[in-house]
């Protein structure tokens, strides 16, 4: 609608989308090889438009970058400092530099947006950060390298894969502990929960599987073999297509939830670490971290429409809508 402003984003690692008006885009994408942020604009829908206009330097090895609900502070978890940096992301400039435990990497908001949960790989534990004053809570000690939380709809539960000890652990929000271990998933990686919340979905690096886990009793009730590794996953707005990288292959797959078949693999970039797309769910994005792009899926057409030349190791996709 003309006159009309309306804001994108990308929770989750490595890029940000952002719609302004007149349709213009910015993504913000964590270089994590040379320690930079690259920033692509493009004025218009058609992604072919789109580059990147200003790199920016920041601290060791951004992992993921996330924007808060309201679109006004960036989040990136840098896993090389122990830090998380929080910026302003109409300026650019760095607000606040967050001292966290041992190697942050993933990072995500709580349904209501009071908080943010960052998971420390190696010190293992999961910090929460209060969103209003953007400082520390509490840290709760996990296990066993705990990567990508996932919080359910309710928000009373927070999943975290931990990748060596073939589990996901259940972390109870009101209690702020550990109170299950679901398992063996071989290398669990993200998990997701369906919109009801009572399914979460699994992507594994351990095998072709991808687990499917009974939320009500934390249990998982099957496992589909997919035909290749995978990654990253999203699950896309009318519920029943998840999107699924696959790193070894370097392919996205399409999976139907509902008759639980592959419908489609896409072709992407070199070792596409995540897949997030944005709300209306016309484009997917992948950060191929072995190509040093972005590729931009038009999820009608199931295929790729645009690469975008970004910095060394890009990271995964965060989004965030206004």
């Amino acid at each position: 609608m003309a006159g009309r402003t309306v804001r994108f984003g990308f929770l989750l690692i490595g890029l940000i989308f952002v719609a302004a008006q007149a349709q213009a885009a910015k993504l913000y994408v964590t270089n994590m090889s040379e320690n930079t942020l690259s920033i692509i604009e493009g004025a218009g829908k058609d992604p072919k438009s789109w580059k990147v206009t200003k790199t920016i330097p920041v601290g060791k090895m951004p992992h993921v970058p996330v924007l808060s609900p309201d679109g006004k502070r960036l989040y990136v978890t840098m896993a090389g400092s122990d830090e998380v940096w929080v910026f302003d992301p109409a300026t650019n400039k760095v607000l606040k530099k967050i001292s966290l435990g041992v190697k942050p990497t993933h990072i995500i908001f709580s349904p209501d947006a009071s908080s943010a949960y960052v998971s420390l790989e190696t010190s293992q534990e999961l910090a929460i950060i209060d969103a209003a004053t953007t400082s520390v809570v509490t840290k709760i000690p996990v296990g066993l390298e705990p990567h990508v939380p996932a919080a359910s709809p309710d928000g009373k539960l927070i999943f975290i894969g931990g990748g060596p000890g073939n589990v996901v652990f259940v972390i109870d929000r009101q209690k702020a502990q550990v109170v299950d271990k679901i398992g063996p998933i071989p290398v669990p990686h993200v998990p997701l929960f369906s919109a009801s919340g009572n399914t979460a979905y699994v992507t594994g690096r351990g095998s072709n599987d991808l687990t499917f886990i009974d939320v009500p009793t934390r249990k998982i009730i099957m496992r589909v073999d997919l035909g290749f590794n995978s990654h990253g996953l999203d699950l896309a707005p009318d519920g029943r297509q998840l999107f699924i990288s696959s790193e070894a292959a370097n392919l996205v797959g399409v999976f139907d939830t509902q008759s639980h078949t592959l419908t489609a693999k896409i072709p992407v970039g070199t070792f596409p670490h995540l897949v997030k797309l944005n709300r209306d769910g016309r484009f997917a994005f992948t950060t191929n971290m072995k190509a040093n792009t972005v590729s931009v899926i038009d999820v009608g057409q199931k295929a790729v429409v645009a690469t975008i030349k970004v910095g060394n190791g890009p990271g995964g996709i965060a989004i965030l809508e206004q």
